[in-house]
């Protein structure tokens, strides 16, 4: 099977390359292979995200015997192109790919898979979920309403001189084709359409999503096996040890009662 943990990359539908790292589990998956999720990062995220908490989860997901699949977005981390060239129809494209990626791999059972999404990316997760026939979604501090981000983007960001609308946001130049296209997407009715078990796991002190997010997802959510938590006092990304560790736990829990 080789390594554990092995750096891969992959083509999106542009023919472009996406870089990220897959995790297996060291113990045998059987006949069948082992059970996979694939990560989706946030707006100007990667693969890693604030704290390493893809990374923990990931390692933490081998131990439970399920692989997983981490990846940069094109334009982030070190997947090819810049991120003034990122699109939201393009960072949904790469999910797609991804998906396709990890079903593909030796060892993997493609009929078993699941997809975890933070913040933007799991606006990206929910809207992806239905027709990728995953088994099961779970959905950290996610974006419910596409127009969040727009204004959002828009308050905290600063125009760039000399260019055609282009915004500067955390040291990232926000092309205005991505906000172009935030308009055009709706997470809350993709939810609707997937049936499977579907985990909302939202901070009660998000500083960019407000509790609204989650509760939408909640109700909107098709599946009759659902459930909402809030963290209490967390911020967007669960930065602390103790907010990281109940996100982590929570989220093996979830995958290992619905894909193992």
């Amino acid at each position: 099977m080789g390594r554990l943990e092995s750096h891969v990359e992959f083509q999106n539908r542009a023919g472009k390359f996406l870089r990220g790292m897959i995790h297996r589990p060291s113990q045998a998956a059987g006949r069948r292979g082992a059970p996979g999720v694939i990560f989706f990062h946030g707006f100007t995220g990667d693969r890693m995200e604030s704290h390493w908490l893809f990374v923990k989860c990931s390692r933490a997901l081998a131990q439970a015997g399920i692989a997983s699949l981490r990846f940069d977005f094109y334009g982030s981390g070190e997947s090819e192109g810049e991120f003034r060239e990122v699109t939201l129809k393009g960072e949904i494209s790469d999910a797609r790919a991804a998906i396709d990626y990890l079903r593909r791999q030796r060892g993997i059972d493609a009929t078993r898979l699941g997809l975890i999404g933070l913040s933007l990316g799991g606006a990206i997760a929910a809207i992806v979920a239905p027709q990728a026939r995953m088994r099961a979604v779970v959905l950290w501090a996610a974006l419910a309403h596409p127009g969040h981000l727009r204004a959002l983007a828009e308050s905290a960001s600063t125009p760039i001189a000399g260019t055609d609308g282009s915004r500067e946001f955390g040291s990232q130049h926000v092309s205005p084709r991505f906000l172009d296209n935030v308009d055009k997407i709706d997470p809350l009715k993709s939810i609707a359409r997937f049936k499977k078990p579907t985990l909302i796991i939202h901070p009660e002190k998000d500083g960019y999503l407000p509790l609204s997010h989650p509760e939408d997802f909640f109700q909107a959510a098709g599946s009759l096996i659902k459930e909402k938590i809030i963290i209490p006092g967390a911020d967007h990304t669960f930065t602390s040890l103790a907010w990281e560790r109940e996100v982590i736990d929570r989220t093996v829990e979830w995958f290992r009662k619905y894909l193992v």
